[in-house]
């Protein structure tokens, strides 16, 4: 990891402290959801793609959350993924559902643009 890396980590790790933030590479992954709040030490919500929930403690999110050790404190088998994030939203309140779906900069990813010969074509 270069200087400005881990410098990057430590920016999105410290913006959590204030914010729920969601997990992007847990998401692009496949990996279902993970959305913390605290810094450094804080709480989570996870959501597996099978639709189990689990809410817990973590600390040692230094330079980024992937580095944090997770204590879970509760599960819930919720189904589907889309019951277990109504649930997530009615654990996290009002707070998380602002964090979460304000369209906010900080929280939407950047993507290239796809090659040229990547586009649909119309004949």
């Amino acid at each position: 990891m270069t200087d400005l890396e881990l410098k990057q980590w430590i920016a999105v790790t410290e913006n959590s402290r204030y914010q729920w933030t969601q997990d992007e590479i847990t998401r692009l992954n496949g990996r279902g959801a993970l959305y913390y709040l605290g810094g450094e030490d804080g709480v989570y919500i996870r959501i597996q793609p099978d639709g189990e929930l689990s809410v817990g403690a973590y600390e040692g999110a230094f330079p980024h959350i992937g580095e944090a050790c997770f204590t879970r404190k509760a599960a819930f088998a919720c189904g589907t993924f889309d019951k277990a994030l109504q649930k997530a939203i009615e654990l996290g309140g009002r707070q998380f559902l602002r964090d979460m779906f304000s369209g906010r900069p900080d929280q939407v990813l950047v993507e290239s643009p796809a090659p040229p010969d990547m586009g649909m074509r119309m004949i």
